[in-house]
């Protein structure tokens, strides 16, 4: 675990795996932690997200770009829960 990554946004992989169809991996927890850190951030700050934006925080975290469209969709599933 990456100590730099509040326990918060482990809390959102976890709860991302049990919702997504791709397995998460161990060696994705930090990257998809780091991810979530970087998308929650933007949105908190009212900062557009594109998809280069997307892609390029997706670079930073060490994601696959697979998951970009799949974390999208579960956090606009999640904010409407």
């Amino acid at each position: 675990m990456n100590h730099d990554i509040p326990l918060k946004f482990y809390d959102i992989v976890d709860e991302y795996s049990t919702e997504t169809q791709q397995p998460v991996s161990e060696s994705e927890r930090d990257p998809l932690a780091h991810y979530f850190q970087l998308l929650i951030a933007r949105l908190n700050n009212n900062e557009e997200i594109d998809e280069d934006a997307q892609k390029e925080m997706a670079d930073v975290a060490g994601i696959q770009d697979r998951r970009i469209d799949d974390v999208a969709n579960f956090l606009n599933q999640w904010g409407n829960e």
